[in-house]
C-alpha cells in the first residue's frame, strides 16, 4: 500500500512543480481549437516509472514490504521508458507531415524514415522484447509471443489516436484499466494474481492523476510520450491477464481499428453520437465543435440560440485550423456582414 501511495503522490507533486518549466521551455503545438499549448506532459510516465521502481525495491531492501509484483517491473521498465522516449522524440522533433500507417510506410518506401515511423518500429521491438521476457519458455510459445507483441505495440499506437481532444486519451486509459481488471476475473489462464494485477493498475493511475487537470484544462498535451506509454501499459496488463485465444482476437481487433483510423475520423464519429460526445465532453469546458454539430439544450448542452451565436462567431473569426476556409455564402445565411463590405450575392446580382 505504501508503494501505491508513493507512485501516485510523487507524480502529482513532480508534475505540479514541473508544469511552469514545461510551459516556458517545452515546444508548443496547436490543439483542436487552434490554440498553442505546450507538449511534454507525457514525461511524467518516466518519472512515475523511476519512482515506482526505486520505491518498490527500496521497500523490499528495508524489509518494510516485498510486493509480489516487483518481478513484473523488470520487463515493464524498458517497455514504458522506451515508449516514452520514442514518443517524446516524436513530440519535440517530428514534423508530423506523414500520418498513419499509410503515410509512414509510403515514406519508408521512398527511403525516408519519419520520426513517427521510428517510434512505431522502436515500440514494436520493445514490445517483442517484453513478450519474450514474459512468455518465451520453449516450443509452442511463438504464437503467444507474436500475439502479445502485437497487442502491446498496437495498443500504444491506438491510444495515440485517441489523444486528439483534451482528456479523451485519459478517459480511454481509465476504461482500459477497468476492463483489464474485469478480464482477469474471467480469464482461464491468469499469469498474474488478481491482487497483483489490481496493484499494478492502481499504481498506474499515478500519471493519469498527475496530468489530468493540465490535459483536461487545455494547458498542455500528453503527446505521443504520454499516449504511447499509456497504451503500452494497457497492452502489458492484457498480455498478463488474457489466455492465448483472447490475445489473438484482441490483436486482430486492434490491428483492424488501427487500419481503420487511416480512413475514418474517430473525432467525427464521436461528434455524431450524442452519448459518445457527452462522454467526450465530460470534465471539459464549452466546445465550439458541439455548437456546430447541432446538439441542443435537450441533451443538457447548448440551446439553439447559443448554437446560432457560436456559428456567427466562428464565421467572423479568422480561420484557426489548417486549411480551414469560411464561406461568405454561409456568413450571409447567418445574417453576418461580410468582411470589408463584400457581399457576394450583391456582386452577382450586379
Amino acid at each position: 500500500m505504501s508503494a501505491l501511495v508513493f507512485c501516485v503522490v510523487v507524480p502529482v507533486v513532480v508534475m505540479t512543480m514541473l508544469a511552469p518549466s514545461l510551459q516556458r521551455t517545452s515546444p508548443t503545438v496547436e490543439n483542436f481549437r487552434g490554440a498553442r499549448v505546450y507538449s511534454g506532459l507525457g514525461i511524467v510516465w518516466f518519472v512515475w516509472l523511476v519512482f515506482f521502481w526505486v520505491g518498490a525495491h527500496l521497500l523490499g531492501a528495508l524489509r518494510i514490504a516485498q510486493p509480489a509484483w516487483i518481478s513484473y517491473l523488470v520487463p515493464l521498465f524498458p517497455l514504458i521508458a522506451g515508449s516514452c522516449a520514442f514518443g517524446l522524440f516524436d513530440d519535440w522533433v517530428g514534423n508530423h507531415q506523414a500520418k498513419g500507417f499509410k503515410g509512414h510506410l509510403e515514406a519508408m518506401f521512398k527511403g525516408v524514415l519519419t520520426t513517427g515511423g521510428l517510434k512505431f518500429i522502436g515500440i514494436g521491438f520493445l514490445s517483442l522484447f517484453t513478450a519474450i521476457s514474459l512468455y518465451w519458455n520453449g516450443v509452442g510459445s511463438a504464437l503467444q509471443v507474436i500475439s502479445v507483441t502485437c497487442v502491446m505495440a498496437l495498443s500504444a499506437n491506438l491510444m495515440n489516436l485517441f489523444d486528439l481532444r483534451p482528456g479523451r486519451a485519459g478517459k480511454m486509459y481509465f476504461l482500459g484499466l477497468v476492463v483489464a481488471l474485469i478480464a482477469v476475473g474471467f480469464s482461464a489462464a491468469i499469469n498474474l494474481a488478481g491482487f497483483d494485477l489490481a496493484a499494478l493498475a492502481l499504481a498506474a493511475l499515478g500519471p493519469l492523476v498527475a496530468t489530468w487537470r493540465f490535459d483536461i484544462g487545455e494547458r498542455g498535451m500528453l503527446g505521443d510520450a504520454g499516449a504511447n506509454s499509456m497504451g503500452a501499459f494497457l497492452g502489458y496488463l492484457f498480455a498478463t491477464a488474457l489466455p492465448l485465444w483472447a490475445l489473438i482476437i484482441l490483436a486482430i481487433g486492434l490491428f483492424a481499428v488501427n487500419l481503420l483510423s487511416d480512413r475514418v475520423s474517430f473525432s467525427a464519429l464521436v461528434d455524431r453520437n450524442r452519448l459518445l460526445s457527452a462522454f467526450d465532453q465530460l470534465g471539459r469546458g464549452g466546445d465550439v465543435s458541439l455548437a456546430v454539430s447541432g446538439i441542443n439544450s435537450e441533451s443538457g448542452l447548448d440551446s439553439d440560440d447559443e448554437v446560432l451565436e457560436d456559428q456567427k462567431r466562428i464565421a467572423t473569426e479568422q480561420p484557426q485550423y489548417e486549411g480551414e476556409q469560411v464561406s461568405v455564402n454561409h456568413m450571409v445565411e447567418l445574417g453576418v456582414e461580410s468582411p470589408d463590405g463584400f457581399d457576394e450575392d450583391k456582386d452577382n446580382r450586379e
